[in-house]
């Protein structure tokens, strides 16, 4: 070769295979970031749901172990029946399955003295005279013995463990205090039987913490009561603690979410530091109030270990440059696409189990409400007539005993106890009757005075129902729809009350102002009149952040006084359905709703 090769294709080449080289590792590192972010997502979306599945167990097996317990004190403490366990192997039958959580039961007078007691040993449960003094840490306790607790307490410790007790009050037929059945619920057992031991396929767990922050159940035993971080801090003062102090603040002031940090496995005896995302969710089962927070190694759930991964692309971006890259970049798109859209199958199938799922639990519960209301529908038709010769009789014995002021009192109260009752029956006899579903002529201010004179019966004692009646004509509408809307913002009202309720109902005819606005919103009514209905409590008010939320359904702010988040979706619906207008003015004074009927001619 007489002339020298030329350098310059042999420096363009390593100049492209550099730039290709460099170009193959930034956007790998790109890749990385969003998978990275994606797997983070995936990892918490997961997360959620089982600390979801956690929550929800939790608060069924204590509402079913609570069921039973009430279904057990009305079989075999009638009124009249003696306040002692006649038969320990039917108690057991009825609360003490194998491997119960629950570690005996206790009866108590009003006064708080024990009157007879049952301890589970081995399966069988022996008389225990003497309660464990630990059942009275709860301090819901006194308020319990007083009729005041429905289903159960607030946790408390002993015994290296942590429980909460189930109460059933049991009253006589008038309503009197006999006495207080009380069942201790080691909630660490529980834990370890329906929660620990069906989430354990990965480093993590689940924890419920109180409002102060204190461990209420852990997998580790020797974590119970201690906070989170103060207390620990004591216990193990080398440790680093600034992330759980976030982690603290943002669960004490949010109610539920998700976020990363670095913490301990506290199971494990190497205290090491990791990096943990975390789900959790608050929740209130009876007087308890506890944060369920469910954990997870981070790289365990993302399925990413950075430095492996950058080293080993990095090679392959060197020794193989172009073309291999460009094929495993290929093989390793075509893999991922499979598994994305295997995974999207996967959660398709899911959604239709859940809706599946959730369609049954909706017919179940249908069937239920039918059958409840069928239920009372007869009971209350039974009383009803009770009460008929009983009143005859009283009238009776009030005309034969004229002569005996204290006597025609005394009869005299129980006579008109007994008119309020089957006031009520008939009331509800009424309502209950299925609607003909069409509409008619009715004088407004009549059915929202029957609907007033119903829930003065309902509501109760401390609330101060006040109805100022105006003639406002009559209208066509469905009876049955005004009564249920009046319903509804009655109930909603004096449940609001964070103090003595004061309710008003008023009707009349709608103002000029409220006329103008409602022509204005239909224009089939521009020559009509109307009635205004107005519902005035002096609640807290509703927050402006949520006042388009509260007509959606199932959305409820009363979550743990048994709120379905219905009754106001209700309302709207049927406002909706017959063109009326609902209007809401509310301040921190309280809240008013006006609803607008068109009369008729």
């Amino acid at each position: 070769m007489s002339n020298k090769p030329s350098e310059k294709w042999l420096n363009l080449s390593l100049a492209a295979v550099l730039l290709l080289i460099v170009a193959g590792i930034f956007f790998t590192a790109a890749s990385y970031r969003s998978t990275q972010k994606n797997a983070l997502k995936r990892g918490q979306e997961q997360l959620v749901k089982v600390n979801d599945y956690a929550t929800k167990i939790l608060s069924l097996e204590i509402k079913s172990h609570a069921n039973a317990l009430a279904t057990f004190a009305v079989d075999d403490f009638p009124d009249g029946a003696p306040l002692t366990f006649a038969d320990p192997e039917k108690v057991r039958q009825a609360l003490f399955s194998d491997d119960c959580p629950l570690e005996g039961i206790y009866l108590f007078d009003p006064n708080g003295n024990a009157l007879a007691g049952l301890e589970e040993q081995n399966t069988m449960l022996s008389s225990q005279a003497v309660p464990p003094k630990s059942i009275q840490r709860d301090r819901y306790f006194d308020k319990a013995l007083a009729g005041k607790v429905l289903q159960n307490g607030a946790e408390y410790f002993a015994d290296d463990s942590s429980y909460i007790n189930l109460y059933q009050p049991i009253k006589t037929e008038n309503g009197v205090l006999r006495g207080l059945l009380v069942v201790p619920l080691d909630l660490q057992q529980l834990f370890r039987q329906e929660i620990n031991g069906k989430n354990n396929d990965l480093h993590g767990y689940t924890m419920v913490k109180n409002a102060a922050m204190k461990v209420v159940i852990h997998p580790e035993n020797e974590q119970l009561g201690l906070s989170i971080v103060e207390d620990r801090k004591k216990k193990y003062p080398e440790l680093d603690y600034r992330d759980l102090e976030k982690v603290e603040h943002a669960q004490a002031s949010r109610k539920e979410g998700v976020m990363s940090y670095n913490s301990y496995w506290w199971t494990s005896p190497e205290r090491k530091q990791v990096l943990k995302i975390s789900a959790f969710r608050w929740i209130t089962i009876g007087k308890a109030h506890w944060v369920v927070a469910s954990t997870a190694d981070f790289n365990e759930r993302s399925g990413i270990i950075l430095q492996d991964l950058l080293i080993n692309l990095g090679i392959l971006a060197i020794l193989l440059a172009v073309l291999l890259l460009t094929i495993i970049n290929f093989r390793n798109y075509s893999k991922k696409n499979q598994a994305f859209l295997e995974n999207q199958r996967l959660l398709e199938r899911q959604k239709i189990q859940e809706e599946k799922h959730d369609l049954e639990k909706q017919m179940l519960q249908e069937s239920k409400l039918e059958t409840i209301g069928l239920l009372t529908t007869s009971i209350v038709h039974d009383m009803n007539n009770f009460l008929t010769p009983l009143l005859g009789n009283l009238q009776l014995l009030i005309d034969e005993h004229q002569g005996d002021p204290e006597l025609v009192a005394d009869l005299t109260e129980v006579y008109e106890a007994a008119q309020r009752g089957q006031k009520l029956s008939g009331n509800v006899l009424r309502f209950s009757k299925a609607s003909a579903g069409k509409k008619e002529a009715l004088t407004v201010e009549d059915v929202v005075a029957e609907a007033v004179e119903t829930m003065k019966l309902l509501t109760p004692k401390s609330v101060h129902l006040a109805f100022e009646p105006h003639s406002a004509g009559t209208a066509a509408f469905e009876k049955e729809d005004l009564l249920v809307i009046l319903y509804n913002l009655i109930t909603n009202a004096y449940q609001a009350a964070d103090k003595v309720a004061e309710i008003t109902v008023t009707i009349a005819k709608a103002s000029p102002e409220l006329r103008k606005k409602f022509r204005k919103h239909s224009f089939v009514y521009r020559n009509k009149d109307f009635a205004m209905i107005q519902v005035q409590d002096n609640g807290p008010g509703i927050p402006k952040a949520i006042e388009k939320k509260i007509f959606t359904p199932f959305f409820t702010t009363r979550s743990e006084n048994g709120g379905t988040g219905l009754g106001l979706f209700t309302v709207a619906s049927i406002i909706k359905k017959n063109d009326w207008l609902l209007q809401l003015d509310s301040s921190k004074g309280g809240t008013t709703f006006t609803i607008v009927i068109p009369l008729s001619r």
